[in-house]
């Protein structure tokens, strides 16, 4: 029997699904040198923007959600005009048991400073409840991470996007993930312990690694079960921790981090058996290129 204890993993997976155009992308010019916090709880990280009138806008960079998201706290601060999705055409999934059936609204965000980067035309949905952190706005979704490289250094909490930033920016042994797109979020391969790779979500806004029954049952468990509460964007579920021997990317082992199995449908809706979060991250430097054609992503 599983002991439920008062543990948080926060999962801000999103996948959304909206019928017609796939998501609008910014306009980003420049480039920009920064840090960034992360949440109390977590290390995920946010990023402070400003508006032209110097309005701050805390959003939290988040490749498994689809689509860039805020709060309607923040529209209403930021006195912004809102117009409704057509009727029938949205569909969220994501973490939680309780996720909106009623659409958002959608609205274009001022344009926005980060140092010398300027961001335009960043199209938002406007999220009746938004499971983020104290103190942050929304995400910053995948498909706004597509137009430049990002360099990510978790040590010095320090944030580059560039245009400049090439492959010979990392060191020669970091090491290259592959990724691939499907429903706008980049995914990567995972091997368990019999050394066959499956799909899983690369989720910087997931504080956790989660994986589906089905992966749970081909990884040695070694420790006894728990109970977690995890917070998303749909509200929170209940699901399993416990930490299991087997599971990799590429060569770099996963197993000294607990993982959350969880039934949730985003992991059924994008055919992946996991979802890789700041376990794999938050300890290594992170070249991101999700502008390329094939996208890839450098750790060392």
């Amino acid at each position: 029997m599983s002991v439920w204890q008062a543990a948080w993993g926060m999962a801000l997976a999103a996948l959304v699904q909206l019928q017609g155009a796939p998501p609008p992308q910014p306009v980003m010019e420049g480039s920009s040198r920064t840090v960034y916090t992360t949440p109390s709880d977590g290390d995920t990280p946010v990023l402070l923007l400003k508006t032209s009138g110097g309005l701050p806008v805390r959003l939290l960079i988040d490749t498994g959600a689809s689509r860039s998201m805020v709060s309607q706290e923040l529209v209403q601060r930021l006195q912004l005009k809102t117009k409704a999705l057509p009727s029938g055409n949205f569909a969220l999934a994501g973490a939680g048991s309780d996720c909106p059936t009623d659409p958002p609204r959608q609205a274009v965000l001022p344009m926005l400073r980060l140092g010398e980067l300027k961001i335009r035309e960043l199209a938002v949905l406007v999220m009746p409840k938004l499971g983020v952190p104290p103190g942050t706005d929304g995400v910053l979704g995948a498909s706004a991470l597509r137009q430049l490289p990002l360099l990510i250094d978790p040590k010095q909490k320090q944030l580059r996007f560039d245009q400049q930033l090439t492959l010979q920016s990392a060191p020669a042994d970091a090491v290259r993930i592959p990724l691939r797109w499907r429903d706008h979020v980049p995914l990567l391969h995972v091997s368990d312990q019999n050394g066959d790779e499956t799909s899983a979500l690369l989720d910087t806004g997931a504080e956790a690694v989660f994986i589906a029954v089905s992966l749970a049952q081909r990884l040695s468990p070694q420790s006894p079960p728990s109970g977690v509460e995890i917070q998303g964007f749909c509200g929170s579920e209940f699901a399993i921790e416990r930490i299991f021997s087997g599971l990799s990317v590429g060569n770099l082992s996963l197993e000294k981090s607990p993982a959350i199995v969880t039934r949730n449908r985003i992991l059924k809706d994008l055919n992946v058996e996991a979802i890789i979060g700041q376990p794999l991250l938050k300890k290594r430097r992170q070249l991101w290129f999700l502008n390329r054609p094939d996208p890839l992503l450098l750790l060392w």
